[in-house]
């Protein structure tokens, strides 16, 4: 075959020889290239061991264990190895023994390890919300569901997370149910991400630390630092504050006069009205809006302490408009909150807040109209 001879193709379904290039869908022998990307033919079985024990993405296999050496096991097995070596070289008998008893209490560790990490059932509670500063509570839910073996000297933890925290059990029983909690102090706003939690145990002799590791993602949205508020000029956007609707309600102003009817409260009756007609005449009020507040904030040029700072004196309005009883909205680049009150509506607007970062490219905050507006970012 010359050299400018095409090089001969494997199709699909078909087996590749020696010099030869293997396509999708066709099988591989020694020495051959295969293909790469998405559809390439792995050049190992469907069955082999290696494609059975792969990790998958996000997904801890169950026999997976992590060993750590104490300090007291670092020196138990260098003990251990030093008497091994003296034994093998001398052939003294007793030390083979000793040799053999200390191998033995490894192999008692490793068993009874396992037996108290396996058989526990474990899940992370995570609080509504949390605030910067402020300490918050993780619970957790532990069970031994192992029919008869109890569990001792059980810790339970935070991994492959940025937040650190963890339980200490001594004790649980076969069928036992516990609910410890573990208190963390978060350090910034926005969202933290739980991934994993392991059950760890260093019993029965403390030479070794067996962890298991459990697959339990979370999300926790941290609201914002608890500041006081600065004095912000408000300004107006149309007609704002408390105002009659001109229609009948239950406000303070006097909207007319009709007939009193039957299981009406007595305090709405107009007298003077009712001795001149001669008969019950009732008031009907105007019903009255509460004062509308838009909190606002344009974070498209702030950055750094700046942003924060921002940040914190807009939750601040934000929750100090609502503990007066105001119906508040928020408005941010490219986003925004309607007004409300309430305690999910508190929730919505500080969780929109701690998520907040600087975005050049957003659109400008929009203002509601006939609203109190509070430019948050003007205290900065």
């Amino acid at each position: 075959m010359s050299a400018a001879s095409p090089e001969p193709v494997v199709r699909a379904g078909a087996v590749a020889g020696a010099g030869q290039v293997a396509r999708a869908g066709a099988v591989a022998g020694a020495g051959q290239v295969v293909s790469t990307g998405p559809d390439a033919v792995k050049p190992w079985p469907a069955w082999s061991g290696w494609t059975a024990f792969r990790d998958q993405r996000g997904k801890t296999p169950a026999w997976r264990r992590k060993l750590i050496f104490t300090s007291m096991g670092r020196w138990y097995c260098g003990l251990t190895v030093g008497i091994g070596l003296a034994a093998i070289n001398t052939g003294n008998n007793l030390l083979f023994l000793v040799v053999g008893a200390l191998l033995s209490g490894i192999v008692v560790s490793g068993i009874l390890s396992e037996r108290a990490i396996t058989g526990m059932q474990v899940e992370r509670k995570l609080p509504l919300s949390a605030t910067v500063g402020q300490p918050a509570l993780v619970g957790l839910w532990v069970k031994n569901v192992k029919p008869r073996t109890d569990s001792f000297s059980i810790e339970v933890r935070e991994a492959g997370s940025e937040v650190a925290g963890g339980v200490f059990l001594l004790t649980v029983r076969p069928g036992e149910e516990a609910e410890p909690a573990y208190r963390f102090v978060p350090q910034r706003r926005g969202k933290h991400v739980f991934e994993r939690l392991e059950i760890a145990t260093r019993s029965p002799f403390g030479l070794f630390e067996k962890a298991r590791p459990l697959d339990r993602p979370g999300e926790l949205i941290v609201f914002p630092r608890i500041v006081e508020p600065r004095v912000v000029a408000a300004r107006a956007q149309g007609a704002e504050g408390e105002r009659p609707l001109d229609k009948a309600g239950s406000g303070l102003e006097m909207h007319g006069l009709r007939e009193h009817r039957t299981g009406e409260d007595a305090r709405s009756i107009h007298w003077r009205s009712s001795a001149r007609a001669g008969k019950l005449i009732g008031v009907e009020r105007e019903e009255e809006r509460r004062r509308r507040v838009c909190v606002l904030l344009d974070s498209r040029t702030l950055g750094g302490q700046r942003l924060e700072t921002a940040i914190e004196q807009a939750a601040a309005l934000f929750t100090q408009a609502l503990d007066e009883g105001a119906e508040v909205a928020l408005s941010l680049p490219g986003q925004g909150l309607q007004s409300g009150s309430g305690a999910a509506h508190r929730r919505a607007g500080l969780s929109m807040l701690a998520l907040l970062f600087a975005d050049k490219n957003a659109h400008a905050p929009v203002v509601p109209p006939r609203m109190m507006v509070l430019d948050a970012g003007s205290v900065t």
